[in-house]
């Protein structure tokens, strides 16, 4: 391999193993249950969609 091969490569792999940390950590403070449009609301725990999902 020449040398600029192994650069690109060292680079690409920083990139995605610090893409991968990155989600991660961002995951640990944002977890899937309090993100997105539903976010906190009372409609939208567990127990109301597995009742909703039921009734259809």
């Amino acid at each position: 391999m020449s040398g600029m091969a192994i650069m690109m490569m060292l680079l690409f792999i920083v990139v995605i193993w610090g893409g991968f940390a990155f989600s991660l950590t961002s995951l640990m403070k944002h977890p899937d249950e309090t993100s997105g449009q539903l976010g906190d609301a009372e409609y939208a725990t567990d127990e109301v969609l597995i009742a909703q999902e039921e009734a259809k």
